[in-house]
């Protein structure tokens, strides 16, 4: 079912819109909220992402259509139509240079909405037929650490297939790395946990930031060291201990490590035991000081110092659910 919000000033419009016949399971269109005016609007998309916004034009005309062109840019909203109590050219043809997909004025034409329901449908399978090749490159897109993820992201958020999309890859990405499951919890960015669309897509986002950090750019000559380090970051992993762990050279792991990761490889350690304490703190009920201990930090106050470092907040103020998304 498409979700529909009406933006209508006038209780003209609203009465001759909602008696329509064009709602319900037939068309697959539904009227899920109503407003008057745009505060009221902004806050209705706050919560969710809306398939159609229709809008009365004298609530985004006034403005030069500044709010129309937030509501598109902000992509709360896939498709959007104007209308108005008479034809006026002028607003439709300035909708039409924003983005608006169409322009009713009364009397209503049932057939006119109808058409503008059965284009939005059509655009929806173009997209859904291409859902698999959109998918593979999203996964690719993470795994390879290319950063024009992001830009990719924007993209497919204005479509209705977004949240599918994200979902399996972020099940895909779990099933590859075992050793994620040691630092982030995989239900925490599946949809079926986040009602907000904006906020899944934020949350893949920092998703993909700290795999970035964990899982850094390296040849397969690296790779070994580094999948010890993540399915291991409560051992002993100082420089000397994981050289003889690995029988790798010490200065050689020094040196290969910064060569291809761009980071130094106390920086990497401190961030992956970081990491892993904030998992315990969030899914445990061990002490602050346990888990600075298991983490080798002998000196609680330097751990709570080096986490505040890295998190902006100390241990026991992350353990409250709201800081429990932070990103390092």
């Amino acid at each position: 079912m498409y979700n529909v919000v009406l933006a209508l000033e006038s209780s003209a419009l609203l009465s001759h819109l909602t008696a329509l016949h064009v709602w319900g399971e037939e068309s697959g269109f539904a009227i899920e909220a109503v407003c008057s005016d745009i505060d009221s609007l902004k806050a209705i998309f706050r919560k969710n992402h809306f398939d159609l916004l229709i809008v009365e034009n004298t609530l985004v005309q006034t403005d030069n259509y500044d709010k129309l062109r937030e509501i598109k840019s902000s992509m709360r909203c896939s498709h959007i139509a104007l209308c108005s109590s008479d034809e006026d050219f002028q607003s439709a043809r300035k909708g039409f240079i924003i983005g608006v997909d169409d322009y009713f004025a009364l009397p209503f034409k049932q057939q006119q909405i109808m058409g503008l329901f059965e284009r939005i449908k059509s655009d929806d399978a173009v997209v859904l037929s291409s859902t698999d090749e959109l998918g593979e490159k999203l996964l690719d897109s993470f795994l390879t650490l290319d950063e024009g993820i992001y830009d990719f992201l924007d993209y497919i958020y204005q479509m209705n297939v977004s949240r599918t999309l994200i979902d399996t890859a972020v099940k895909e990405i779990f099933d590859r790395n075992e050793w994620l499951d040691l630092y982030l919890n995989e239900n925490e960015f599946l949809s079926e946990n986040i009602p907000d669309t904006l906020e899944h897509k934020n949350r893949f986002e920092n998703l993909f930031k700290n795999y970035l950090v964990l899982y850094p750019h390296h040849n397969e000559t690296l790779d070994v060291i580094i999948k010890y380090i993540l399915y291991y970051p409560e051992n002993d992993l100082r420089q000397k201990a994981i050289s003889e762990e690995l029988n790798i050279n010490k200065s050689y792991l020094s040196t290969v490590f910064v060569a291809q990761t761009n980071m130094r490889y106390v920086d990497y350690i401190t961030y992956v035991k970081l990491m892993r304490a904030a998992w315990l703190l969030k899914n445990t009920d061990l002490k602050v000081s346990e888990i600075a201990l298991r983490m080798d930090y002998k000196d609680i106050a330097y751990f709570s110092k080096q986490f505040k470092k890295y998190f902006s907040i100390i241990p026991s103020e992350y353990r409250m659910p709201d800081h429990y998304h932070f990103v390092i």
